[in-house]
């Protein structure tokens, strides 16, 4: 007893059995196979009964397991549809519950940049009104400060006004060719020349000092220049010096200030130095205490009596320390002023030296005699 089963019987029940797509066939796919070969092999092979019987079992056998795993496989297939729907449930809910919560986190933002912006509005609204305020009170300040600037110069003290109305003025019974000479002398600024090289100020003419004196001016930047500031005549005195006439009285002030006389005389020549103006005064009875050679006591005495800075340029005795009396306890100083001013008021007020009110007065110059003619 046997059989054959032959390439066509395979090719015929199974024309899909390439093993490239094995992997893809199913289980039940395979026992549908199998029972149909079995039942070819029985129709035409020449088999006993017991043989088909068999034969027909195992057809019975793989029919039933083809149901049952039909079965099978379609309660696998539900559940995992069943399993597939639970999940896109779940994710559906979580992805819902996000799109929630990141609606109302957008809300929210939404919201805090309406505030925002809000609030900016109300920053720059604020610092233009700040602006315009900032404006209004500088200009009232501007103004206030003018009405008291003009206030403070219009206005003067009770014992200014009082002084005004019981001393005349003596200018108007002074000589007008002294009122002359003393303006063109406040025009005028005396500067010594200590450079003795071959380039020396000394060597040019006098158009080109003033040419020189005009440019270096002119190169002077300050906020309190006067305008139209000229020199109109230069001079060459004895003892290498040279004097210098301006076209007012209040341009040669401004050049003698501090700040503004360095830079004219370092854009005027390597070695200049303008000379001061000095007024004397000579002052009895100054206690021997005062040592005028120490700037010291020329300060105290600037401070006591009210006198500007640096107003005070020197101090010394009349007679020498050598030949003073023995037990002197005071002797007479000339001190020398930058200031006509200052010299007219300590001469109207008095001063204060090493706590001794004194009594100064001008120094007086003997005239020069003819030693001809004895005049």
């Amino acid at each position: 007893m046997g059989w054959i089963i032959t390439e066509g019987d395979i090719n015929h029940s199974n024309p899909t059995n390439d093993q490239s797509s094995s992997g893809a066939t199913s289980q039940v796919a395979t026992y549908s196979t199998i029972a149909d070969m079995l039942a070819a092999i029985i129709q035409n092979g020449k088999l006993d009964v017991l043989t088909k019987q068999k034969l027909l079992k195992v057809i019975k056998i793989a029919k039933e397991v083809e149901v049952r795993t039909e079965e099978k496989d379609k309660s696998d297939v539900g559940q995992e549809k069943e399993k597939v729907s639970t999940i896109c449930v779940v994710i559906w809910k979580d992805l819902a519950e996000i799109h929630h919560l990141l609606e109302k986190q957008i809300i929210k933002v939404k919201e805090d940049c309406s505030i925002i912006l809000d609030n900016a509005s109300k920053v720059l609204k604020e610092v233009e009104e700040t602006k315009t305020d900032t404006k209004d009170l500088a200009c009232k300040v501007n103004k206030v400060t003018d009405a008291a600037d003009k206030i403070a110069s219009d206005t003067s003290s009770y014992w200014n006004a009082l002084l005004a109305k019981l001393v005349p003025s003596n200018k108007i019974s002074a000589d007008p060719r002294i009122l002359n000479d003393m303006d063109h002398k406040a025009k005028q600024i005396l500067m010594d020349i200590y450079d003795k090289d071959s380039n020396n100020i000394l060597t040019k003419s006098l158009t080109a000092i003033v040419d020189k004196a005009n440019e270096t001016i002119a190169g002077i930047k300050d906020m309190s220049k006067p305008k139209d500031i000229k020199v109109t005549v230069a001079l060459k005195m004895r003892g290498q010096t040279v004097l210098l006439t301006l076209n007012s009285k209040e341009v040669a002030k401004w050049i003698r200030e501090p700040g503004n006389k360095e830079t004219f005389v370092n854009g005027f020549s390597a070695k200049v130095h303008i000379r001061e103006r000095s007024f004397n005064l000579i002052v009895p009875r100054v206690p021997i205490t005062f040592k005028p050679s120490e700037g010291k006591h020329l300060q105290e005495i600037e401070e006591v009596n009210n006198l500007n800075k640096n107003m005070l340029s020197k101090a010394r005795w009349i007679k020498p320390m050598e030949r003073r009396r023995p037990k002197q306890t005071h002797a007479y100083t000339i001190i020398t002023l930058t200031s006509a001013d200052s010299a007219n008021i300590l001469i109207r007020d008095g001063l204060v030296i090493c706590s001794t009110k004194v009594r100064p007065t001008k120094q007086k110059h003997e005239p020069i005699q003819c030693m001809k003619c004895r005049r």
